[in-house]
Order: C-alpha cells, then sequence, then structure tokens
C-alpha cells in the first residue's frame, strides 16, 4: 500500500462513523429498546451521542501530540512496550468479539429474511469473502465506496416520514415521556453497547490530515446517525406502535415492508435493502481493517495486507464456532456489549487523557503553520475545496435565498462558537428529555413540549455540526 492512499478527507470520515453507528443500531438493538421504554424508546441515544463526543474530544487531543500515528501506535509510545502491548490486546480482542457479533447478526438477518433456504455457514463464507478482499486494500478505497450508499441511505431515512405518511397514527406514540427514569436510564445504556464501536476509529487517526477534523469528522457523524436511528424507530412506533415491534426480531424490516407507492410498487423493501446492505458491509469492513491494523501494529508495522488472509480465516472459524442461535447473538450484541464497553472504554480514556499530558502540543503548531498549504496537496481533498466555497460564499452579497443567508452566517462563526453551540444543543436535548421524563406523568404537556424540543435541538446540533466540520476544514488544525 502506498502511503498516498492513506488519506481521507473529514466528510469521508463522519460518513463512515454515521455507518459504523446506523448500522450497528438498526441490526436487533430496536426491539429490545422498545420492550424496555415502550413509545419512549427514540430517546434512547442521546447519552451515547455524549459519549462519542468525549471520544472525539480525547481522539482530537490525541492526534495533536500524536500526528500522523493511529490509536495502537499512541498506546504503544504513551505506555511503553509492555503496558502498550496489553492496552492494544484487549482493543484486539474487543474488535473481534464485534467483528463475530456483527459478521453473524448480518448472517442471521440473511438468512432469516432474505435467503431462508441458504444454509447460514455459506452466508457468513461469502461475508468473509468480501472482508478478505477489501483486507487487501486501504480504508481510503473503503471510504469512496461508502461515499456511494450512505448518502442514499440518509435520504432514505429522511424520506420515511413522507413515503410512510399514510400508516402514521400519532395516538402510537402517545402520552410522551412517561417510562419513568430508571428505564429511559436502561435504554441509553443499552445503546452504549452499539455506540462505544466509535473507538475503532482510532484505527485511522493518521489517516485524517489534522485533529480538529478528526474531532469535527466523528461529532458529525455521531449526531447524524443518532438524528438517523431516532428517526427510525420514531417511525417504528408510529407506524407499529410500542407492542408489536418488542415482539420482533428485526422490527425495521417489518417497517419498511409497508411502505407502498401506489399498488405497482409494494415492494420498496427490496430497493431499500439494497442501499441498507452495503452499509451495513461498509461497517463490518471498516471494523475489519480496524483489526488489521490493530494485529500489524504489534509487529510494529503498517501494511497488514501479508495477515489478512489468515487472519479471515480464523474469524471465519471463529465466527461459526461462537454462537448458536440468534438469540445468543442478539444476547450478546445487546446486553454483554455494553458491559464490555463500559468496564474498559472509559477507564482507557481517562488513562489516554492523563498520560498525553507528558506530551508536548507542538505538534498541532506545525499543523496549524502548515495546515493551508498541506491540505491542498495531501490527497484528502477536502481543504483544495476551500476556494470554491469562499468564493461562493463572499459572491453571493447580501441577497440570495433564506438558506443562503443562513449557511453565510453560519460561515461566518468561528470553530470554537459552532463546537460550543453543538454542545449546547446536545444539553438542551438531555434537559428537554430528562424534564419531560419527571414531569410527564403529572403534566402530559410537558411531556410533547419535551419531545418537541428534543427533536428541534437534535436537527439544530445536526446543521451545527455540519458547518463545523466545514469550518474545521477551512482552518484546520
Amino acid at each position: 500500500m502506498s502511503k498516498h492512499l492513506l488519506v481521507i478527507n473529514q466528510r469521508q470520515m463522519a460518513w463512515l462513523v454515521g455507518s459504523l453507528l446506523t448500522g450497528g443500531g438498526l441490526m436487533s438493538v430496536q426491539h429490545e429498546l422498545v420492550r424496555i421504554t415502550k413509545m419512549d424508546a427514540w430517546f434512547s441515544y442521546i447519552l451515547p451521542t455524549l459519549y462519542v463526543l468525549f471520544i472525539a474530544f480525547v481522539f482530537a487531543q490525541l492526534s495533536r501530540r500524536f500526528p500522523q500515528l493511529n490509536l495502537f501506535e499512541i498506546t504503544m509510545k504513551m505506555f511503553g512496550r509492555m503496558a502498550g502491548t496489553l492496552v492494544n490486546l484487549v482493543l484486539i480482542l474487543h474488535i473481534w468479539l464485534i467483528l463475530m457479533r456483527d459478521l453473524r447478526a448480518l448472517g442471521k438477518f440473511i438468512n432469516t429474511m432474505l435467503l431462508p433456504n441458504t444454509p447460514e455457514e455459506i452466508l457468513v463464507m461469502l461475508l468473509m469473502l468480501i472482508l478478505m478482499f477489501y483486507g487487501r486494500t486501504s480504508v481510503e478505497v473503503l471510504a469512496r465506496v461508502n461515499d456511494l450508499f450512505f448518502p442514499l441511505f440518509f435520504i432514505v431515512i429522511a424520506l420515511l416520514p413522507l413515503l410512510l405518511s399514510n400508516e402514521l397514527n400519532k395516538e402510537l406514540i402517545q402520552p410522551v415521556l412517561v417510562s419513568g427514569p430508571i428505564k429511559m436510564l436502561y435504554s441509553n445504556l443499552l445503546s452504549f453497547g452499539w455506540y462505544g464501536d466509535t473507538l475503532v476509529a482510532g484505527a485511522f487517526l493518521h489517516t485524517v490530515w489534522n485533529a480538529r477534523q478528526v474531532q469535527a469528522a466523528i461529532r458529525h457523524g455521531a449526531i447524524m446517525a443518532t438524528t438517523l436511528l431516532s428517526l427510525f424507530i420514531f417511525m417504528v412506533l408510529g407506524v407499529l406502535g410500542p407492542v408489536m415491534p418488542a415482539n420482533m426480531i428485526y422490527p425495521n424490516y417489518s417497517l419498511v415492508q409497508h411502505v407502498h407507492i401506489t399498488d405497482f410498487l409494494d415492494r420498496v423493501d427490496l430497493p431499500i435493502l439494497s442501499i441498507w446492505f452495503p452499509v451495513l458491509v461498509c461497517k463490518l469492513l471498516l471494523i475489519y481493517l480496524a483489526f488489521l491494523t490493530g494485529l500489524a501494529s504489534l509487529l510494529r508495522e503498517r501494511d497488514y495486507t501479508f495477515i489478512n488472509s489468515p487472519v479471515s480465516l480464523v474469524l471465519l472459524l471463529t465466527s461459526m464456532l461462537a454462537f448458536k442461535s440468534t438469540t445468543e447473538v442478539h444476547a450478546f450484541g445487546n446486553y454483554s456489549s455494553p458491559v464490555i464497553i463500559l468496564a474498559y472504554q472509559p477507564l482507557l480514556l481517562a488513562a489516554l487523557l492523563i498520560g498525553m499530558r507528558r506530551f508536548s502540543k507542538k505538534s498541532a503548531g506545525e499543523q496549524d503553520s502548515g495546515g493551508s498549504d498541506d491540505s491542498s496537496n495531501g490527497g484528502s481533498g477536502g481543504a483544495s475545496a476551500n476556494p470554491r466555497r469562499s468564493g461562493a460564499s463572499s459572491g453571493g452579497g447580501g441577497g440570495g435565498s433564506p438558506g443562503a443567508r443562513i449557511q453565510r452566517r453560519f460561515q461566518a462563526l468561528s470553530y470554537g462558537r459552532l463546537v460550543l453551540m453543538s454542545n449546547v444543543l446536545l444539553l438542551l436535548c438531555v434537559l428537554f428529555v430528562g424534564a419531560g421524563v419527571f414531569f410527564a406523568k403529572s403534566f402530559a404537556m410537558l411531556g410533547a413540549v419535551g419531545a418537541l424540543g428534543y427533536t428541534v435541538c437534535l436537527l439544530l446540533a445536526l446543521l451545527t455540526s455540519h458547518f463545523e466540520m466545514n469550518r474545521a476544514d477551512q482552518h484546520g488544525g
């Protein structure tokens, strides 16, 4: 692999993080969330989102002090050879468990819903062949493939309210925020098992040009995933109600089957699956490349292609032996993953924050001084578009559409102010949900106000994080 292949821009990283989170969140956990919090299940992602923002902050600080290094190399340099190897082994073991979980979960889904007569071993083997093929490439190739499908995936989910407008029943999602604080906390903790997968993005810190872009990309990807997952589960509840999805294995597929565009387009679920499936595979590929990167780092290598074939075969064997049934796969993914993540990730992130204080930030100044020149010829392609963007914004003057005027106002804000706005909006989401949970049983109107405030603040946070990502592109460092 040549070095120029190991560079992606912050938009590609954000979309990869979006695929990583939405791919897992749509596979098996939603029926458990509905079972716990009933019609309030679509509020189950806000606390994990704040956790991912913390991961993004830690990664940005690491990238400032250790440019051109990934998470595995950083732990080696920070903790020393022995302790660093032990930490990396824990990370690699966790990624291996994630791979086995997702491989079998995707194989079970295909075997249950699409190809019931095909042996599951064949399905997992075919998925493994895909991983083996992309294991010979780099994350940039995966980012380009993801660029083709994730925007379509985003559009399809965003259009679900329109496609299912004739099936929606507002009575099914009322009353709002009456499940209680304990159940709401449990459902958010359950979502940690999937949002904690964001740590695998640390294997690709060296592929994004500077620390600010790393932070903005992960933040935008997480907020975008939360918006999509909240919308999807809201539609599940609005169409199917809180009882049926709790007893379904794949309520998302059942929801898509309710899309009927006239009598001639009553199987829209197949085109939607043809967009959803590549996003799930891109998630698997991203985790697999992180797994290979971690294993290669133990040998002090960046080129992982020489271990691709044997690792994929071992992974295939262990995946088939790990779980016996769909129930075991879902139980491990939904209930064991949060325990594993909360058992070591907060401690690891805290240790990284404390340990990085011994290293200076002089690398950040080097990136600031050379950010504009390097970004234009660094292969990421993100900063090269800055002259066009700035020219378009300045050429519009004071006129233009309302959307263009709003965009110019956001572009006039500094990066730090945009980050602050996104953080405040997400905290308001937590406050709206918290206030609704505590007072909705006594005053039903407060529950509706809390749900509306949560929705508005989440959408505004998605918007500000988008401009935050663009601002990080224009002013790297």
